[in-house]
């Protein structure tokens, strides 16, 4: 029978899914039998069914004095991920005190290609929420690159109630979004490239720092961290002071 990914995924390697094949088939079972359906060796057999067990894809059972197992109904495998995911929330306040304790290093992340652009860009819409804002300098790129994403993007971001304070190139392209800033919730300002050449595309928002980039070939980095990205806000507002 072939072997699943979403199994391999939830810690079955071949032979441990061919007995839990094997136990589904069967319905209950002795280790035995199941070891022959599974045309594996019963020492082997055993030892996964141990472990089956202990991970809730089977149970133990007792007929005549003779063990028998029983394979779970794969429903019990989406309940058992359900607890798995309970059991993490609650733990979760204590792994984040020991995520914190290490929070002052940046932690940097390289995105490749235009779809890893656009994951960039997909990370402020996770992040942010009504009311908040991201400040962004803007190029050309993005709206000659991204055209029809950006547009999916901007509605989706208008959306959500998330503001923009853009530094924009004054050219062409970008000026039919210029006028729409009111019903995308965006506020610009605009610098001529001749004087002032954005090269990179930047977006600043909660404790991270998008920097997006075309040529020669599109990439992104993230930069994650408070200390950062509150220096590039002061930045930000100091360049947006001195424009008209």
């Amino acid at each position: 029978m072939e072997h699943l990914k979403s199994l391999e995924k939830l810690g079955l390697k071949d032979k441990e899914q061919d007995i839990y094949f094997a136990a589904l088939q069967l319905g209950k079972a002795t280790a035995n039998s199941i070891a022959y359906r599974a045309n594996i060796k019963r020492p082997t057999t055993y030892d996964i069914l141990e472990r089956l067990k202990k991970d809730n894809f089977v149970f133990e059972t007792k007929e005549n004095n003779k063990r028998i197992f029983v394979a779970n109904s794969p429903d019990k495998l989406i309940s058992n991920l359900d607890e798995q995911k309970r059991d993490l929330q609650s733990d979760l306040p204590m792994l984040k005190s020991i995520y914190n304790l290490k929070a002052a290093r940046p932690k940097i992340a390289y995105f490749e290609g235009l779809d890893g652009i656009k994951h960039l860009f997909e990370d402020t819409l996770t992040v942010l929420n009504k009311g908040d804002e991201i400040l962004a300098y803007v190029t050309r790129d993005t709206a000659e690159a991204l055209p029809k994403y950006i547009e999916d993007y901007v509605a989706r971001r208008v959306k959500k109630g998330i503001k923009l304070r853009g530094i924009y190139e004054d050219v062409p392209i970008l000026r039919p979004y210029l006028t729409k800033n009111k019903e995308q919730l965006r506020t610009t300002k605009l610098v001529d490239p001749k004087k002032f050449l954005i090269k990179n595309e930047i977006n600043i928002y909660a404790n991270k720092i998008i920097i997006n980039t075309y040529k020669p070939e599109p990439f992104g980095v993230l930069i994650e961290s408070a200390e950062i990205a509150d220096t590039q806000k002061a930045i930000f507002e100091m360049a947006w002071q001195g424009l008209k």
